[in-house]
């Protein structure tokens, strides 16, 4: 997820209309938030938990993607992307240990419903996060 995305994101969450309504919102002055999407800045790690809060999105997801669009040297980059990746992979691994378990309780009852949101909703190749939705439903045998 690229920065302009996550800015984004947050406004349409917040219900924010403009770039200043943001900056207003995050405690900054205006030129920041310009500075950012221009690519003269990026947030610091205050601000980017508070744009992940305001956006829905786990503070690590919003970080990592901003530390992986300003980073300059290799190395920097596949740290960033393998960490993303891995995030994504232990999700995964999660929600697989989590649907086993929901399937094998002995517990009786008409449907149980598990909703989960933006787990592991990334795609590290482009930096997009999407607001995927996964349900777990177990009904009664």
């Amino acid at each position: 997820m690229i920065l302009d995305e996550i800015i984004e994101k947050a406004k349409e969450k917040a219900n924010i209309k403009s770039d200043y309504a943001l900056a207003k919102a995050l405690g900054i002055d205006r030129r920041i938030v310009s500075d950012w999407k221009k690519q003269k800045r990026h947030p610091n790690t205050q601000e980017s938990i508070q744009l992940a809060t305001l956006a829905g999105i786990e503070e690590t997801t919003v970080i990592a993607c901003i530390e992986l669009e300003a980073a300059k040297t290799p190395q920097k980059i596949q740290f960033w992307k393998s960490y993303l990746e891995n995030k994504g992979m232990f999700a995964c691994i999660t929600m697989t240990a989590l649907a086993i378990s929901i399937s094998t309780t002995q517990e009786h009852r008409s449907i149980d419903i598990l909703q989960l949101q933006n787990y592991d909703a990334g795609t590290t190749n482009n930096h997009a996060i999407k607001n995927n939705t996964l349900y777990i439903m177990r009904t009664a045998k």
